[in-house]
């Protein structure tokens, strides 16, 4: 359901990126959630991602592969095209606290189960990825003014 919303709202949005910005990014979202959820999980083994369940493990992929990048990318385009700071910080307080939102869903229906992560450390990742996704999202547009892709 959550996954269906965040897709929704990112395709309904007024002003976007352009669609090779998006795609790029989309595609740079998912390399950045694939491996922190690899090192974050596996690696370092600071939660662990309940695999005796379908259902469960299902709802872990969609959450990874959907949900967030859609929430991401919903905040890139939003902050990158407009101007108006009061929408910018909007946009950033929503997306921050959507992630953690769906985050603890996750811990509460047993799909993740923490080892060593704590609240504090899923919000600086949460940041972290946000910067990252703008930083990149900014250098996409910029790529494709250049590249003479946008009109």
């Amino acid at each position: 359901m959550f996954a269906w919303y965040c897709i929704l709202l990112q395709i309904t949005l007024p002003s976007k990126l352009p669609l090779f910005v998006n795609l790029l990014l989309f595609m740079a979202i998912e390399v950045i959630l694939t491996n922190k959820l690899t090192i974050i999980g596996y690696n370092l083994g600071l939660f662990q991602i309940n695999t005796k369940s379908i259902p469960h493990f299902l709802s872990m992929i969609l959450h990874n592969d959907l949900t967030v990048t859609f929430v991401l990318l919903t905040f890139a385009n939003v902050f990158l095209t407009t101007t108006k700071v009061s929408i910018r910080w909007a946009i950033s307080v929503y997306a921050f606290l959507f992630q953690l939102l769906i985050g603890a869903m996750l811990r509460w229906n047993y799909v993740l189960i923490d080892t060593g992560w704590n609240f504090g450390m899923e919000s600086i990742m949460i940041l972290v990825v946000m910067i990252y996704t703008l930083l990149l999202g900014y250098l996409f547009q910029r790529m494709a003014y250049k590249e003479g892709w946008v009109r």
